[in-house]
């Protein structure tokens, strides 16, 4: 079986591989590609384990028993820490992380697995884990009226529409005039900056400088909610006045939980959220290094993998 190894940090390769081994198998027919995923590319990550190490955690494909279309969750929690035991499985303390959907095949859990309902395209359904994620964010947050978010990437807009899809006033701040006008699409007001303060303000950017910009962006009484992971052993230099003397409410928005995966799937399924323009054209598995690695900028799309080719 074929697929995408990191051998070390930087390094990826395609290679044969022994078949999977778990509850159950899948044969992959989309994976889609994240930030996450190119952190675990240049530097490794902590849900990643030792070297080699497959990855890839937004797929979906067929079940070889059944032949059931399914999305493959990237977790599953362990249902008795604390954390699970308080609602809040997202933040599982025995995780089972389910990594590898760069190949041809993956085995997974039978509770990690979500059957597709009929005719939603592959590429789009294993769009509904990074979107559960956005779900979650958008829970952790409040109720206000105005909103920002602060970056234009695949999160960020797809955080602008279920705001949208909420009534809410949305403006999101990017530096890229190719994501403000995918922004404006959407049903968001699109700026380069901050040009005033928010009641709520969702950071999708994922680095220090930019957590800091979102504590600053917030008004009096505001609530910011931390989206981007940062890179590991990283700090943020948040203004302290803000955080004091106006009250500002900051939380961390981290992963999902398995009904906002069903949620997604069923925004998608309606065309709610509608993520084709966010997709790139399938590549093959030999086209992902040089895909994951290529420059930023411009519009804001997602890397999709079929591993057949």
């Amino acid at each position: 079986m074929r697929a995408a190894v990191l051998t070390a940090p930087g390094t990826l390769e395609v290679m044969d591989v022994p078949e999977p081994r778990g509850e159950v198998l899948v044969e992959v027919r989309a994976a889609t590609a994240c930030g996450t995923d190119l952190k675990m590319l240049r530097h490794g990550h902590r849900v990643l384990g030792p070297y080699p190490a497959r990855f890839g955690h937004e797929m979906a494909g067929v079940r070889l028993d059944t032949g059931d279309p399914v999305l493959v969750g990237d977790s599953a929690a362990c249902g008795s820490c604390a954390p699970c035991l308080a609602g809040r499985a997202q933040i599982c303390r025995d995780m089972t992380w389910i990594l590898g959907g760069f190949a041809e095949r993956i085995a997974a859990p039978e509770a990690a697995l979500h059957t597709l309902p009929p005719g939603l395209d592959f590429a789009v359904a294993a769009v509904a884990e990074p979107l559960a994620a956005c779900i979650h964010a958008v829970a952790r947050g409040t109720d206000a009226e105005d909103c920002a978010v602060l970056g234009g990437g695949t999160m960020g807009l797809m955080l602008a529409r279920l705001l949208v899809l909420e009534g809410r006033s949305v403006t999101l701040v990017d530096r890229h005039p190719e994501r403000r006008a995918q922004a404006t699409g959407l049903g968001a007001v699109a700026v380069e900056r901050f040009d005033r303060a928010h009641a709520l303000v969702f950071e999708a950017v994922g680095r220090p400088q930019a957590w800091a910009d979102a504590v600053g962006a917030a008004a009096p009484g505001g609530c910011v909610v931390l989206v981007g992971g940062c890179p590991s052993g990283t700090a943020a230099p948040l203004p302290t006045g803000p955080l004091h003397y106006e009250e500002l409410d900051v939380r961390g928005a981290f992963h999902h939980d398995r009904l906002e995966v069903d949620r997604a799937l069923w925004l998608l399924t309606r065309g709610q959220v509608d993520p084709r323009e966010l997709l790139l054209p399938a590549i093959g598995l030999g086209e992902l290094a040089a895909a994951l690695q290529a420059p930023g900028g411009g519009a804001a799309r997602k890397i999709v993998v079929d591993p057949s080719r």
